[in-house]
């Protein structure tokens, strides 16, 4: 009888022992949800970046800011980019519902993606498009999703666009219509 009582209380131990350590590993889908919570939020945030020469490149403002350290981007609420030329007068400005800026320089903007050109006599006036990957310092634009690019008297439809805002180049991947309007 003592060895029996002597084994329900080693495991009795034993079990106590591995429910106590076991909570310790239980934790740890907890650390999982912990990298899907951002590091900190922003309401209404403006960032103003400088050139070499001190002049403003560009500017970022959203309504929300969401930064997430661990898993290396930062997410935005109806970001607005404008880009400055060398003239240090806005260029172009790139709105959307949302964006993710990734630590390479590259922003994923999407839903309702708009790149309107603030110079009145630019032959690309507008860009719409779901989706678009713009890329910095180069301020390229890069999808392969239906476009629609607006220019003075005309607008063209298609799928996927390579665009170089700095050197002013539009590649349309697939083109589908261009249709010119007449002003009278």
């Amino acid at each position: 009888m003592r060895k029996l009582l002597t084994l329900v209380v080693l495991a009795l131990t034993a079990t106590a022992l591995y429910l106590w350590f076991e909570p310790a590993e239980l934790t740890d889908p907890l650390k999982t949800d912990q990298e899907l919570l951002p590091d900190y939020v922003a309401q209404n945030v403006t960032r103003r970046l400088y050139n070499a020469e001190g002049y403003l490149a560009d500017t970022v403002s959203a309504e929300r800011l969401e930064h997430f350290a661990q898993l290396g981007f930062t997410q935005f609420e109806q970001p607005v980019y404008t880009l400055y030329n060398a003239q240090q007068q806005p260029n172009w400005r790139a709105s959307s519902r949302y964006a993710v800026w990734f630590p390479q320089d590259k922003i994923i903007l999407e839903q309702q993606v708009q790149i309107v050109s603030q110079q009145q006599n630019e032959l690309i006036q507008r860009i719409e498009t779901e989706q678009l990957e713009m890329l910095f310092p180069s301020n390229a634009l890069i999808n392969n999703h239906p476009v629609r690019i607006q220019g003075q008297g005309f607008y063209i439809l298609g799928n996927g666009i390579n665009a170089d805002l700095k050197s002013k180049t539009f590649q349309l991947l697939q083109h589908d219509k261009t249709v010119y309007q007449h002003e009278n």
